[in-house]
C-alpha cells in the first residue's frame, strides 16, 4: 500500500523533479520546461500547508521565489504554446500557411529572449541551491502544537472548500454564453482547486477524490485549449508591417474565422461538462462544513488539563486528624468545574 504524504514529501518530490529538468531546462527543451512550471506550481501549493516544518518567514521567502521563477516559466510556456497552434494551423489552414509561419518564426524569436531571462534568474536565485534545500526537508517537525489545531489536514480541508466554493461560482458565472473572460476565470479556478486536490489525493484522500480531479483536469484543459485560441486571435497582426511583411490581410481574417469555430465548439464542450463540475465543486464544499476542524475541543482540553495540573500544584495539603487511630479527611471546597 502506499504511504499517504506529507506536505513536506510533497515538497522533495517537486524540488526533486526540477532538480532534474535543470540540464534540459537550460537547454531550453520544452518538456522540460512544462515540467518544471507544474512542480513549481505544486510547492508553491503545499508550501502553506509547512507550518509545522518551517517557520513562517522561510514560507514566506519561498512562496515569493518560487512566484517569480513560475512567472518565467509561464511565459516560456506561453510562447510554446502559441508555437503549436501556430504549427497545427498552418497543416489545418494551407491557404494561410505563409502568414502563420512566418508569425511562427517571430514567436520562436521571441521565445528565444523569454528563455534567456529564464535561465539568468534561476541564476540569479540560486535555484540549484535552494531545490536542494528543499530536498533534504526539514530533520523533524519545529512546531509539532499545532496539529492540536487540525494541524495541516484541517488547513488543507479549509483550502478545499473555500476553493470549491470559489470554483463553483465561477463556473456558475461562466453562463452558455461565451465569454472569454469569464471562461478564463473559471479555468483560473478550477487549476487552484486541482491542486488542492492533488495534494489530497497524495495524502490518501481516496478513488473518489482521484475521479473527480480527473474530470476537473480534463475540463480545465478544454478551457486551457479555449483560452489559448482566443489569445492567439486576438494577437493575430491585422497587415503587414516592417518586422512581417510576409502577412497577408486574407489569411489572418481566414484564420480568425477557423479559430472562432473552434472556440465555440470548446465552449459547448465545457458547457455540456458545466453540471458535473458543479456537482464535484458542491460536494468538496459540504465537505468542509461535515469535516469540521477540531480546534474547540482540542483548546478546550488543553485548557481543562493546564488548569487541573496548575490546582493541583498549587493547592495546600490536606489537613489530616486523627480519632482513636482512625484517619479522618477533612472536606475541601470543591473547585469551580472548567469549561462551561
Amino acid at each position: 500500500m502506499r504511504r499517504a504524504a506529507t506536505p513536506t514529501h510533497i515538497l522533495r518530490t517537486q524540488a526533486r523533479t526540477i532538480i532534474g529538468t535543470l540540464p534540459q531546462l537550460r537547454d531550453g527543451q520544452i518538456d522540460a520546461i512544462h515540467d518544471a512550471r507544474v512542480a513549481s506550481r505544486r510547492i508553491r501549493e503545499a508550501l502553506p500547508l509547512t507550518r509545522e516544518w518551517y517557520a513562517q518567514d522561510v514560507i514566506d521567502d519561498l512562496e515569493d521565489t518560487f512566484r517569480r521563477i513560475g512567472k518565467h516559466l509561464g511565459r516560456v510556456r506561453d510562447a510554446d504554446a502559441r508555437i503549436a497552434l501556430l504549427g497545427y494551423f498552418e497543416s489545418r489552414i494551407p491557404p494561410a500557411a505563409p502568414s502563420l509561419l512566418a508569425l511562427r518564426r517571430q514567436q520562436d524569436h521571441d521565445r528565444l529572449r523569454l528563455v534567456r531571462k529564464l535561465i539568468k534568474r534561476f541564476e540569479r536565485f540560486d535555484m540549484a541551491r535552494v531545490l536542494g534545500q528543499i530536498a533534504a526537508g526539514p530533520l523533524h517537525a519545529r512546531r509539532p502544537w499545532t496539529a492540536m489545531a487540525g494541524g495541516w489536514p484541517g488547513q488543507l480541508r479549509r483550502t478545499i472548500g473555500e476553493r470549491a466554493a470559489a470554483a463553483r461560482e465561477s463556473v456558475h458565472h461562466a453562463t452558455g454564453v461565451y465569454f472569454p473572460k469569464r471562461s478564463h476565470a473559471a479555468r483560473v479556478a478550477l487549476k487552484k482547486l486541482r491542486y488542492a486536490l492533488e495534494i489530497a489525493c497524495a495524502a490518501g484522500a481516496g478513488h473518489a477524490t482521484s475521479d473527480s480531479l480527473r474530470y476537473l483536469k480534463n475540463t480545465q484543459d478544454i478551457l486551457g485549449d479555449l483560452h489559448d485560441r482566443h489569445v492567439l486571435v486576438t494577437d493575430l497582426p491585422t497587415k503587414a508591417t516592417p518586422e512581417l511583411p510576409e502577412i497577408d490581410r486574407s489569411h489572418i481574417a481566414l484564420v480568425a474565422k477557423v479559430v472562432d469555430a473552434e472556440c465555440r465548439d470548446l465552449h459547448a464542450r465545457f458547457v455540456r461538462r458545466r453540471p458535473q463540475v458543479l456537482q464535484i465543486c458542491d460536494r468538496f464544499e459540504r465537505t468542509r462544513e461535515r469535516r469540521r476542524l477540531p480546534i474547540v475541543p482540542a483548546a478546550a482540553a488543553l485548557m481543562i488539563s493546564s488548569a487541573f495540573y496548575v490546582w493541583r500544584r498549587t493547592r495546600p495539603a490536606e489537613p489530616r486528624a486523627r480519632d482513636h487511630g482512625v484517619s479522618i479527611r477533612i472536606p475541601i471546597p470543591e473547585a469551580p468545574v472548567l469549561g462551561r
